[in-house]
């Protein structure tokens, strides 16, 4: 049973009083009625002054308080007003929403959801989606919760479930595995390159950190697991990264289709994925330094017609924290062309669908490295409290729907409040 369908089960018998006085009672007289109603608790005090400032923990510690008395519903509906002032903390959210599925509100639940990033408020949000037969936008919401932990407790069993309602086994299974990592094995075959040692994994092929001694230069070597029948992604991916050359993208120095290589600049700054992980505040603050230039390459690539298609934290590389360099273009495609493949929890709701790729797939995945950044930022003290609304609003859109996320990279930078 999903965590949803066990509080819809918790619903209210509808014919059940919900007075404290036996059905039979006779009402008491009006003086008697005000003289016995209960002062309004403390806890509903703080749910009526609640603000941006107001502790979360001690919100939601309120309203659990609150749940059951005579007062429950006053303090649901001024969680309401605050979330419509200003939206409030997740952890609050995630209480109310239940509350609310108590009650067979799930639209009023799902209002507080709308822009989940923990766990918890994924998989509620994602099983909501589900009842509503979004299908595929719940299918993104229990990737994402994946992406944060791959044992979350029933998110594997929703994911295959919701999996299956799409049909979806032939679009390119990004797997239940851990990370980026992949089981298949690469060795590095003998060139002309001293390896020094691997840098890195993935579903295509193993990247390399190595050395050209005839050049006295270090270099990144990415060795594909499967050369003969990747050949057309390996030549694609080399290409594509030519054809955009320039600030923001990888610098390719050589390939060898039959042996499944690609040279490639070496950046020791390393990927996002790195930084996310050590939670290092002073690399990711403030996220325009890396995100604005991230997208000016971007737009290099939607304003020729295509799409990158794989914008992931791994595929995000650093020569400096204000320069991040876009690389891996190997399932690049043309706008308007149905790709299979992706990596889970980056994929946008039309791509698991099944719809053609579009430049808003893209800004999709760009939210996800927002919504990445500030959940570290906010693992790592202070400058992820002081994260400016403005990013929490523009990371918001990219993860909504299509028809309210920026179109494209420019349209993302306008968002940001920045011009090309």
């Amino acid at each position: 049973m999903s965590w949803f369908d066990w509080l819809r089960s918790k619903k209210p018998d509808p014919g059940a009083a919900v007075s404290a006085e036996p059905a039979s009672a006779p009402a008491p007289p009006p003086a008697a009625r005000h003289q016995r109603r209960p002062a309004a608790p403390a806890e509903l005090a703080v749910l009526e002054a609640l603000g941006p400032s107001t502790d979360p923990g001690l919100a939601a510690r309120a309203l659990s308080a609150l749940q059951g008395t005579a007062f429950e519903r006053a303090a649901l509906a001024a969680v309401a007003r605050a979330h419509e002032a200003h939206p409030v903390a997740e952890a609050l959210g995630v209480v109310a929403a239940e509350l609310h599925l108590k009650r067979g509100e799930a639209d009023r639940a799902l209002s507080l959801l709308d822009a989940p990033r923990g766990i918890a408020a994924l998989l509620l949000a994602a099983d909501l989606r589900a009842e509503r037969g979004e299908t595929a936008l719940a299918l993104t919401l229990v990737e994402r919760a994946l992406a944060r932990d791959i044992e979350a407790p029933g998110a594997r069993e929703r994911h295959g479930r919701l999996r299956r309602n799409l049909g979806h086994a032939a679009h390119g299974d990004a797997g239940l595995g851990a990370g980026d990592a992949t089981l298949l094995t690469a060795s590095a075959p003998e060139t002309s390159f001293r390896v020094v040692g691997e840098a890195g994994r993935g579903g295509a092929g193993t990247v390399y950190e190595a050395v050209d001694d005839a050049l006295s230069r270090r270099v990144a070597l990415k060795v594909y697991h499967q050369p003969d029948q990747d050949r057309d992604k390996l030549i694609r991916e080399a290409r594509t990264a030519v054809a955009f050359r320039g600030n923001g993208v990888i610098r390719v120095f050589d390939v060898d289709a039959e042996r499944g290589l690609i040279v490639m600049e070496w950046l020791p700054a390393g990927a996002l994925k790195q930084w996310l992980l050590r939670s290092d505040a002073e690399f990711l603050w403030p996220l325009q330094r890396w995100l604005l230039p991230l997208a000016r390459a971007l737009v290099r690539v939607h304003d020729a017609g295509f799409v990158h298609a794989d914008i992931k934290p791994a595929n995000v590389l650093f020569r400096s924290a204000a320069a991040p360099v876009l690389s891996d273009f190997g399932l690049a495609h043309r706008a308007g062309q149905v790709v299979a493949g992706g990596s889970r929890g980056y994929l946008s709701p039309e791509r698991l669908a099944g719809q053609p790729v579009q430049p808003s797939d893209d800004i999709y995945a760009l939210g996800r490295l927002m919504e990445d950044a500030l959940v570290a930022l906010g693992r790592a003290g202070d400058e992820g409290t002081s994260a400016s609304r403005e990013m929490e609003q523009v990371c918001g859109r990219c993860l909504g729907g299509a028809q309210d996320r920026p179109a494209d990279a420019r349209q993302f930078l306008r968002a940001l409040g920045s011009e090309h």
